[in-house]
């Protein structure tokens, strides 16, 4: 063998070793529940100016909204998330519409969305989201009442799922 025509091998190996080890990096964080990427995430980038303005309007209308979650009180049941919501002087909001939007954090790719429905009680509501994990969520509340609109997001440690003898 000629002085040196290993080295051309060496090299071709060691790209194609590259390529190879890229290649099941990308497949394994596309397969990872995990592993999500934001929705919409270039049109959340380009309206950041609205996003800002909501926050101000959320500052201006003082509105609180407040909300608990309970595990299921039977086997296989589903979890209860109430909410209460609130204006600036801590009178009750009824008629609004709410909607959440929740992932758990370990599993971003999953995200569960639903309306959460009045309760006979004003200013209280609440819905049997399909929960299934203990541990960090994110929940993004969006609020229409009227012709206002109020966001809250909020991570939160939860426990969901029951306990039974």
């Amino acid at each position: 063998m000629k002085p040196g025509a290993l080295w051309p091998w060496v090299i071709g190996g060691a790209l194609v070793l590259h390529v190879v080890v890229s290649l099941g990096v990308v497949f394994f964080t596309a397969s990872d529940a995990s592993y999500a990427v934001e929705e919409d995430y270039y049109e959340k980038a380009i309206n950041w100016d609205k996003k800002r303005a909501q926050d101000r309007t959320n500052d201006e209308l003082g509105w609180s909204l407040a909300f608990s979650a309970a595990p299921p009180t039977v086997p296989g049941g589903q979890p209860r998330i109430d909410v209460r919501l609130t204006d600036g002087d801590g009178v009750a909001l009824a008629g609004a519409t709410i909607s959440l939007e929740t992932f758990h954090k370990a599993h971003s790719n999953e995200i569960i969305r639903l309306e959460i429905g009045a309760t006979e009680e004003a200013g209280f509501y609440t819905a049997s989201p399909q929960m299934r994990n203990n541990g960090l969520w994110e929940l993004r509340f969006t609020v229409d009442h009227g012709a206002d609109r109020f966001t809250h997001t909020e991570t939160r440690h939860l426990f969901v799922e029951g306990t039974w003898q």
